[in-house]
């Protein structure tokens, strides 16, 4: 069996035309198949839309979160109730084609664990491209290589029964699902793909939603950041250790010198970088306390499951 897993936020302007453009590809799929669609607590017709229209697949669920969890929790409820020998997960924007789905699937029938797509081009704003290749830079940089992602890849991807089964039981409570495959393993391969313009609704995916899904992304995946703070701070003794002998050294010849200006920019740069420090341990700590409350990282609200009711 196939599980194909879609996230959905607020996509009532295409979500129709998803799940008709999804209908026409399963209909290619040899093997039975099942659809969970997870609705993320969506405030617009989203969910309405998907029981109108999804009775066109004979093998589905509809999993309603009690609240807005995002999409990592979203993702997982989907994995936790699936039962397929490969899930799929996958956005119900278009801009994941569904015709790519089979080719995932002949893939994984040739032996990889891990299928996933990999956007040749892709459509999108240059501050998103500008974004995507610092995030790219500093992913590199602070993350150890078991953790290193393929670039212009998304959550897009085929996963084989055990990779599913190893991801359930990390129940880290910051998820990055891309870091987390990367982790795990096995045998994987990337199918490039052109990636279609969103034609439809409002891309989730704006300036702050990237930023913040960077930072869990680097944090939860690596504590580089906190070797960082040791550098900075040694960074800082020697610029201060610089500036000091020049004063004496000024001092010592008759020259005392009278800088009001450089010594109020020292103290504002030395204040920054404390305050950087502070913040780069303030998010771990932020972490552990979320690991510590053991919170449940999702609530559902109501379940649809057609296999039952038939």
């Amino acid at each position: 069996m196939i599980t194909i897993i879609i996230p959905c936020y607020n996509e009532e302007e295409i979500i129709k035309d998803f799940i008709n453009e999804l209908h026409l590809n399963v209909k290619n799929i040899k093997e039975d198949f099942e659809i969970i669609f997870i609705n993320n607590k969506s405030n617009d017709k989203t969910i309405d839309i998907i029981k109108e229209n999804i009775k066109v697949f004979t093998n589905y669920k509809i999993i309603s979160l009690s609240n807005y969890f995002g999409k990592e929790a979203a993702i997982l409820s989907g994995l936790d109730v699936s039962k397929g020998q490969a899930t799929i997960v996958m956005d119900p924007d278009l801009e994941d084609p569904p015709k790519l789905i089979t080719t995932l699937i002949d893939k994984w029938k040739e032996g990889y664990d891990v299928v996933y797509a990999k956007r040749k081009t892709t459509e999108t704003t240059l501050v998103k491209k500008i974004m995507r290749k610092i995030f790219y830079l500093l992913f590199k940089n602070f993350v150890n290589q078991k953790y290193l992602i393929p670039e212009n890849t998304g959550d897009f991807r085929l996963l084989n029964q055990k990779v599913v089964s190893q991801i359930i039981n990390m129940r880290e409570r910051t998820r990055f699902l891309r870091g987390l495959v990367s982790f795990i393993g096995y045998k994987q391969f990337g199918i490039e793909f052109d990636r279609p313009f969103r034609k439809k609704g409002n891309s989730k995916s704006n300036i702050s939603f990237l930023i913040k899904y960077g930072f869990d992304a680097i944090f939860s995946s690596t504590s580089g950041p906190a070797g960082l703070i040791t550098k900075i701070g040694i960074f800082s003794i020697s610029i201060v250790f610089l500036i000091s002998t020049f004063i004496l050294i000024n001092k010592f010849f008759g020259n005392p010198y009278e800088g009001f200006s450089l010594t109020m920019l020292l103290i504002l740069f030395l204040f920054s970088l404390n305050t950087l420090m502070i913040g780069i341990v303030g998010e771990y700590v932020t972490r552990i306390y979320d690991e510590v409350k053991q919170r449940p990282h999702y609530i559902i609200e109501e379940i649809i499951d057609n296999e039952k009711n038939l």
